[in-house]
């Protein structure tokens, strides 16, 4: 298995390290230091996710569902990071820049 769910109530969280993730038919590659935490909104219809280096959050993105699609926006990304994201092939990544 290449991540961990992990449910906390009502709520399940995607967590993972691995450096290609799948998340709700998008396709995130990540920098190998960071960490990628999906899920857990109380809103069925929108899906958190949090990008982290080592501790600290660095970006923060929502996944908004539609009956056929779905909208990612970004809420916040730290200056340290470069994010592209292409809707049409539903894939984003992200690396730290040096």
């Amino acid at each position: 298995m290449n991540h961990n769910g992990i449910l906390l109530g009502k709520r399940h969280f995607l967590y993972s390290t691995q450096s290609v993730i799948k998340v709700e038919g998008w396709t995130f590659t990540i920098a190998p230091e960071l960490k990628l935490i999906a899920g857990g909104s109380a809103n069925p219809l929108k899906t958190l996710i949090s990008i982290y280096h080592e501790t600290e959050k660095i970006a923060q993105l929502v996944l908004s569902h539609r009956r056929c699609e779905s909208d990612l926006s970004v809420q916040a990304i730290s200056s340290d990071i470069s994010l592209e994201m292409s809707p049409a092939t539903r894939t984003v990544n992200v690396a730290v820049k040096h």
